[in-house]
């Protein structure tokens, strides 16, 4: 784990050091940019603190689309805006101990 902490701080880093210098020389005036992706989720263990009883919540991988437009006024003064969707459905939900359900007469 430390491993990849560290992979990515001096990634974040780097990318950081290489931007910096383009960020600077960006003209004024309109941009836009699309930003599109894939992104893979850990499923949610959850443990109710009442009962104990835990559950095992398996979210579905999916994709994620972004887009912007802004103006730049000067190096220090710019409007931006920005949309975007990122899909991340729930697809089962299991009890790993418990009831086999969600819901309960006692209410939450």
């Amino acid at each position: 784990m430390r491993v990849k902490s560290l992979i990515l701080a001096s990634s974040a880093a780097a990318a950081l050091a290489l931007s910096a210098g383009a960020a600077s020389a960006e003209p004024d005036g309109w941009y836009g940019a699309i930003d599109a992706g894939y992104h893979i989720i850990d499923d949610i263990n959850t443990e109710a603190s009442a009962t104990g009883h835990n559950w095992n919540w398996e979210v579905n991988d999916g994709w994620a689309a972004f887009a912007r437009l802004g103006y730049r006024f000067n190096p220090n003064w710019r409007v931006e805006l920005e949309g975007g969707y990122r899909s991340g459905d729930i697809g089962k939900v299991r009890a790993v101990s418990g009831p086999q359900g969600l819901c309960n007469l006692t209410p939450a």
